[in-house]
């Protein structure tokens, strides 16, 4: 009681602050927290990762926590939410942009704006399906390894179980103009001087030289 009476008295202020003045035998003791979180950062990723189940998205984007996950892991998850992704934009994005893509292409046929080939074989109300048939690209799918991803891309293509216009709309692109702009390039690069691109070079030297066939001579 007499230590308290004193504290409660002791006016020592230094510019308007308070100094706590200790009597003699008596000291400070300062209370630390023994354990920070106290499991607090194990129960936010077990919520973050049944929030991420409900909502069909991965893990990792969704809190933002790479740590515990590996390129293997971290990629079939990216991939997982991919491909929801992808089955949404074709079924809420796609579809809408392709009507609108309809009601302007109907509008300028009405409008006489744009005409349909001579060599149309059907009307456009006769194969409106056909005619407002439509794909859309959105943004690209993340790499998490671009030299992994480029490798498997080139060994798809080569092999025949893919083609340009799939890899590229895969990285948010339009295959016809990549093209464009290489033939562009090429030619600016042709008139500075500068040298052609590496994988040019490799095919002037060896033009066709994966589907050539041995020649066998005839005695």
């Amino acid at each position: 009681m007499a230590m308290n009476e004193y504290h409660k008295g002791a006016g020592i202020k230094l510019n308007g602050v308070k100094v706590p003045h200790l009597v003699p035998g008596e000291r400070l003791n300062m209370h630390t927290s023994g354990n920070v979180d106290n499991g607090f950062t194990d129960l936010e990723s077990s919520i973050l990762r049944w929030m991420a189940a409900g909502l069909n998205v991965p893990y990792e984007p969704f809190a933002k926590d790479y740590r515990n996950s590996s390129y293997s892991s971290s990629r079939a998850s990216m991939l997982e939410g991919w491909r929801y992704f992808m089955g949404r934009r074709k079924i809420i994005a796609g579809r809408f942009a392709s009507q609108l893509f309809s009601l302007v292409l109907e509008e300028a046929l009405q409008r006489r704006e744009l005409t349909l080939p001579r060599s149309a074989t059907r009307g456009f109300y006769e194969a409106k399906g056909a005619w407002c048939n439509s794909d859309w690209i959105g943004s690209g799918r993340l790499a998490i390894d671009g030299l992994k991803e480029v490798k498997e891309a080139i060994l798809r293509i080569e092999s025949g179980l893919s083609t340009y216009e799939k890899e590229l709309a895969l990285m948010g692109e339009d295959y016809q103009e990549v093209f464009a702009q290489q033939v562009r390039e090429m030619a600016e690069r042709r008139v500075a001087g500068l040298p052609m691109a590496s994988w040019v070079r490799a095919e002037k030297l060896a033009p066709g030289e994966q589907g050539e066939q041995p020649q066998v001579p005839i005695a």
